[in-house]
């Protein structure tokens, strides 16, 4: 059994930075269950949830014990993550020992090389470089894999002219990627050839004797690097491309501290959702989901505001910061284009995740939450392109392993995706006539204000589809105001004052109006909203795909989709082809179950990721085929000495 690194985290202060002194709750966690899994039907995913149950006996955790070091601190919403390594050095041992003759705690099996005795562990924990010789320092190990996610906790020492940082896609002295840090910078740069350029810079202030993670990323040609949480370099380079060393880095000799690197991924990041004590087991139960849960609660009064013509990527991003999502907590392709001018459809009174799956529906693609909680938008053609083109790993059946070198699986669950064809597409997209300016909405009551009253009217257009251009409201035209509600009486209208104070909360089928009254009180004799747009859509128009072929094989199998956004028919018509070239045929859909029993499982139930291509052989029953990753769960029991990670896959 191959033991992996865990690092299980809450953020209870809610600063964001996961450094409080009861934040790491590994030592506290009993077990763990993780799933994140996608419907093959409708190829939408579920929101990720972690269910997490943690030592209790002392009451630690339980939110009314005014004893608990967290009391007051036990509250939904905080951001849980949880992340974790193999293989995982922790530079334990005799200091001085050089790195070439340490094994790591977490995968023995692997190995250090420092072609000049560079690294050793150091006397204050972790590992350091070795001897005052000039130049480069670099120590790696082989991964077994190119695309890696990895990291450490990196300490950056007094030495200010020779910087450290990590190793990655190493071959010799004179080619490989690498990172480097400085105090107020981070570098991504490459060695080809002997030549040394700078593939990217992010500014960065980094203290001398400050410790930080640091992780790359690598997935094909992309890399991108981190800092704690925070993407700080995003660049591509198809250098070493099939090269599986990585490992440390530093400039020459110097007082930097490297601890805890390893092949560290983050599995998930997301909000706290409930906290349940369970006293008689002296446990707590936490259960926490991806930010895709919040939104199924987050409702749209809005339409897509980005410049025309509008991708899916664009109006993707428009509906994420309407409900408030991190804006670099993003991974978007550029996708196709379903707006191509003049007015983008509203979203009023919908929930952001129906709105999402619909854009999913037309874009044709795959939208999710990572595991480090990026959203994600893959295109349409996202998995037709490397390194998606080459599976990533072969899983065999345990009775054809060959011992802890091999990547097996224990458990398999086959079905044939008969239940899961479409063989007769519509698509319904409509156009739009726009009617100009017009008054779109006006109040039908006539309210009674107070003096120095102040009321909101959600004003919402019921006779046009889409208005835009509020003008700004003009008394005697848009409102008046009267001591009597039939109008009579003396005029107040000038005390009145009337806004648009929330525009973009609420647009694309109106908007929110603010009235206050002065110091009389009296009536709203009218209230009314004019824009310079209004549009009603026309009669729809009808596209459709089908395969005869698989009707006759299989029985009609319809799917429509209503197009909210898709206008040109030619691109409703190539959305509905993809979708029944992928959809037309029976793909099997294969459950299978990664023990950590050797090494390579340990290693790759971290690092296979949502659409990661692998190829499944099992010679007993015939399955040899590739495969896409289209969910995952985990457990982790025994105090994270046991785990298993279960993959849904689906042919490709």
């Amino acid at each position: 059994m191959s033991e992996t690194k865990w690092k299980l985290m809450v953020d209870w202060g809610g600063d964001g930075k996961f450094a409080g002194y009861d934040d790491d709750i590994t030592s506290s966690t009993l077990g763990l269950s993780l799933r994140h899994m996608r419907d093959l039907a409708s190829e939408y995913i579920y929101p990720a949830r972690l269910d997490i149950r943690l030592a209790n006996a002392a009451h630690k955790y339980s939110p009314p014990n005014g004893d608990s070091p967290l009391f007051g601190k036990l509250q939904p919403g905080r951001k849980v993550w949880l992340r974790a390594a193999f293989p995982c050095d922790m530079f334990g041992g005799n200091a001085d020992t050089i790195l070439d003759d340490h094994a790591p705690e977490y995968g023995e099996s692997y190995a250090w090389t420092t072609p000049d005795s560079d690294f050793r562990i150091a006397r204050g924990g972790g590992v350091q470089t070795n001897g005052a010789r000039e130049g480069k320092r670099i120590a790696t190990m082989d991964f077994g894999l190119a695309d890696v996610s990895l990291g450490c906790d990196f300490t950056r020492g007094r030495n200010v002219i020779r910087h450290g940082g990590l190793t990655l896609r190493y071959t010799d002295d004179d080619n490989f990627l690498y990172i480097r840090v400085n105090r107020s910078a981070v570098q991504l740069r490459k060695v080809e050839n002997g030549s040394d350029t700078r593939l990217a810079r992010a500014a960065l202030s980094w203290d001398s004797m400050d410790t930080r993670f640091i992780q790359a990323e690598l997935h094909g040609d992309s890399i991108r690097v981190f800092v704690d949480r925070q993407q700080v370099i995003a660049a591509n380079s198809d250098l070493n491309a099939s090269a599986t060393r990585h490992g440390l880095y530093c400039d020459g000799a110097a007082d930097h501290t490297w601890k805890q690197f390893g092949g560290w991924a983050s599995l998930f990041y997301g909000d706290l959702h409930s906290i349940e004590p369970q006293p008689n087991a002296k446990q707590c139960h936490i259960r926490a989901y991806d930010e895709m849960r919040r939104l199924e609660d987050a409702t749209l009064y809005m339409y897509a505001t980005s410049s025309f013509p509008q991708t899916s990527d664009d109006i993707l991003g428009d509906i994420l910061d309407y409900a408030g999502v991190e804006s670099a907590a993003r991974m978007l392709d550029t996708g196709a284009v379903l707006v191509p001018q003049l007015w983008s459809p509203a979203l009023w009174d919908v929930q952001a995740v129906d709105e999402i799956r619909r854009l999913q529906d037309e874009e044709d693609g795959f939208v999710y939450v990572d595991g480090r909680g990026f959203w994600r938008l893959e295109s349409r053609n996202h998995r037709d392109y490397a390194p998606h083109t080459n599976a990533r790993a072969t899983l065999r059946s345990a009775s054809h392993s060959d011992g802890r070198a091999s990547a097996y699986f224990s458990s398999l669950q086959w079905s044939d995706g008969v239940d899961d064809i479409e063989n007769k597409l519509f698509m319904r997209i409509r156009n739009a006539t726009n009617h100009g300016h017009r008054t779109t909405w006006a109040l039908s009551e006539t309210p009674r204000f107070d003096a120095g009253e102040t009321r909101e009217f959600l004003a919402e257009s019921k006779d046009f589809d889409v208005v835009g251009g509020q003008l700004q409201p003009k008394k005697n035209t848009d409102y008046t105001a009267n001591t009597q509600a039939d109008g009579g009486g003396a005029d107040i209208t000038d005390e009145l004052t009337v806004t648009y104070p929330a525009t973009r909360l609420y647009n694309g089928k109106g908007t929110l109006i603010r009235v206050k009254f002065g110091s009389t009180a009296g009536y709203l004799t009218r209230l009314g909203m004019r824009t310079v747009n209004a549009l009603v859509f026309d009669a729809p128009v009808l596209v459709s795909a089908e395969s005869a072929s698989s009707e006759a094989s299989y029985g009609q199998r319809i799917h429509s989709i209503d197009a909210r956004w898709t206008r040109p028919a030619y691109r409703a018509q190539d959305t509905l082809d993809a979708r029944l070239a992928r959809r037309s045929r029976p793909r099997a859909a294969i459950r299978v179950t990664l023990p950590n029993g050797s090494d390579l499982n340990s290693l790759l139930a971290l690092q296979l990721q949502l659409s990661d291509r692998i190829r499944l052989l099992y010679e007993g029953m015939g399955v040899d085929g590739e495969f896409f990753i289209e969910g995952h769960t985990l457990e982790l029991s025994q105090g994270g000495k046991r785990t298993e990670r279960a993959l849904l896959l689906r042919q490709g």
